[in-house]
């Protein structure tokens, strides 16, 4: 299997600090005063894990990348991806530039327009969630990349996207290899891609064990707490009620785990709960939650590496793997 690279937020979580504040310490930024005691703590946790520390003596004239992206907010775990992007950018003697449109045609317009002009060696055009594209309306440079975005009728331009679908059967298959056999699913928005691919591995996992799903013990959340909430009581008021829920984020998890709190229900004694994103917050709530990782800071780094590198991908989209990770949500079943 791939060993998995350490990140930034590996070590916030281990360390109970923010990834920010990881980040200002391992790149020597002085914009944030960090105690010693902290900035200690965080290099013996890196050390620990095995952080591939970069030492890169830098040019006077590095390469220049473009970054696109439709919107961003500091909540949005695509923010990682932005992230990891400049990171790695910078270690390969690069400078990233992002420019948001926020949604707005005739800004984005304007800012191909700036791009043009510019010396800029490639182009990342991505979007804060999975969904199609017409790559016609991105702006040609000799080399681009499609971040957590594609266009199924061209071949012509790599598109990094993460594997839901298999993230949705792992973490259905984790509950029912834990011993889970009426597993219900918590899905985001209907129309969503992210949601639908995860629906859709979550139903293959219970069509491999042999086990139902009806339209009953699928419910949508709209990736928000309090429509999660609202999902989770309908699951609730089933005649027979499940012993396990797959909610399609982490975020939702909280809306979740209040209407279990509110019904006097345990977790994971009376029903398991695993996530997906793996939020900071999957570790801090309680009790801690599995998940399956959205790799959007490894998807950042491999943008990167597209544009900077002269090889070519072997498949025009790439669907980028996500790590599970089991934590108390979900103990398996103890059976007498």
């Amino acid at each position: 299997m791939r060993k998995k690279k350490v990140t930034m937020l590996d070590i916030a979580t281990e360390v109970g600090v923010s990834q920010p504040t990881v980040s200002v310490i391992l790149n020597g930024s002085g914009s944030v005063k960090v105690s010693e005691e902290t900035k200690q703590r965080v290099f013996a946790k890196a050390r620990e894990l095995g952080y591939q520390f970069k030492s890169v003596r830098h040019g006077y004239r590095h390469s220049r990348i473009a970054l696109v992206v439709n919107s961003l907010n500091m909540h949005d775990p695509f923010i990682s991806a932005i992230s990891s992007a400049k990171a790695r950018a910078w270690e390969r003697d690069a400078v990233l530039s992002v420019f948001d449109y926020e949604d707005n045609d005739d800004l984005k317009m304007a800012m191909f327009d700036e791009i043009r002009t510019g010396d800029y060696q490639g182009l990342i055009f991505a979007s804060n969630t999975p969904r199609e594209i017409d790559s016609s309306e991105v702006l040609t440079l000799e080399k681009r990349v499609l971040l957590n975005c594609y266009d199924s009728g061209s071949d012509k331009i790599p598109a990094l996207l993460p594997a839901d679908s298999l993230g949705g059967f792992r973490a259905c298959e984790h509950l029912i290899n834990a011993g889970y056999r009426k597993i219900a699913m918590v899905c985001g928005e209907s129309w969503s891609l992210s949601s639908i691919d995860r629906e859709k591995g979550f139903r293959q996992a219970m069509a491999n064990h042999g086990l139902p799903v009806n339209d009953h013990s699928i419910v949508y959340g709209n990736w928000s707490v309090k429509q999660a909430f609202l999902a989770t009581q309908s699951l609730l008021a089933l005649p027979s009620l499940p012993d396990a829920i797959f909610c399609a984020s982490d975020l939702m998890v909280l809306g979740v785990y209040q209407a279990l709190q509110q019904r006097g229900l345990r977790v994971p004694q009376d029903i398991a709960v695993i996530g997906y994103d793996n939020q900071l917050l999957a570790t801090e709530i309680s009790p801690s939650l599995s998940s399956v990782e959205l790799p959007y800071d490894e998807m950042g780094r491999m943008a990167v590496d597209q544009i900077l590198d002269d090889t070519s991908p072997e498949f025009p989209v790439i669907k980028v793997e996500g790590e599970l990770y089991e934590r108390e949500s979900s103990r398996a079943l103890v059976t007498s």
